[in-house]
């Protein structure tokens, strides 16, 4: 035990010394260091294989949309996010972007690792989002890929989960794919810190906005989650458990969807954030 801890001060030493996230470029001029342990090859390779996980198992159930018109508008507005990302971060112009619909009443969607997107339609339906809105919460997602949300958690849990976990992270062994879910859950399942969420919100707000698209839809998109929040939790005893499960995941974490729209408010008036359109 006493190695171990000497063994795991050690790479994490090395890490710090030699690791750290692509630097992004934002318009709101501020940046942070992050502590980066696992590396970003490894949860990218990682990322894909889960993903095409996903997507098989949507195609297996027939839940794969490709050609409804919330698949539509989802690749239409994930592609204009897409092209302006590397203002944000230059070397994601290089990542194999992939974007898929699926046919579930689940409110989400979520980026992995790599620009690997998935929008469910129970989002779009439940919210009834424009696409302003619909923007607002990919542009978010895809803010946790550029800024290495899920690479940063991962380091932190690998330093938490001992040895055996770092070697295999480091590619000293299989470890990290032994555990079939391993990355999914790091990725998509398991939440993000507060301060991850609102730097999301934060750069998916730009994102949106060079992208042509309103930037009032991130407020409105908020107020609208503040109210099916609200909802769930009224109805959680009555047949919407894995809503409310969800949701009980989500509001742990996440600053209150109240708070978010204020703040997204205020950085649209303090930057005098307009709609090009």
């Amino acid at each position: 035990m006493k190695y171990s801890k000497l063994i795991v001060s050690a790479i994490v030493g090395c890490a710090l010394l030699t690791s750290c996230a692509q630097t992004t470029k934002s318009m709101f001029g501020d940046d942070r260091n992050q502590f980066m342990l696992v590396s970003e090859d490894t949860i990218n390779a990682q990322s894909a294989k889960e993903y095409s996980k996903v997507i098989a198992d949507a195609k297996k159930h027939n839940k794969l949309d490709t050609s409804s018109d919330y698949a539509k508008r989802v690749n239409k507005v994930s592609k204009k996010l897409i092209k302006v990302a590397p203002t944000l971060r230059e070397d994601c112009s290089k990542w194999q972007w992939e974007v898929n619909t699926i046919r579930d009443n689940t409110v989400n969607a979520w980026c992995m690792p790599g620009g690997k997107i998935v929008v469910y339609t129970g989002l779009i339906k439940e919210l009834n989002l424009n696409d302003d809105e619909l923007a607002a919460i990919v542009g978010h997602e895809i803010s946790h890929a550029l800024k290495e949300h899920s690479r940063e958690a991962m380091s932190k849990q690998v330093v938490q989960s001992g040895v055996t976990s770092v070697a295999g992270l480091f590619g000293v062994s299989s470890t990290i794919t032994d555990s079939a879910n391993a990355v999914y859950n790091a990725t998509v399942a398991l939440p993000f810190s507060r301060d991850q969420e609102s730097e999301a919100d934060k750069y998916g707000l730009e994102l949106m906005y060079k992208a042509g698209f309103n930037p009032q839809g991130a407020v409105s998109v908020m107020k609208k989650m503040d109210v099916y929040e609200k909802k769930v939790t009224a109805t959680s005893g009555a047949g919407n458990s894995k809503a409310a499960s969800m949701l009980n995941s989500i509001t742990s974490t996440h600053p209150t969807s109240e708070k978010r729209y204020k703040d997204l408010q205020a950085l649209i008036d303090k930057y005098g954030l307009k709609s090009e359109i």
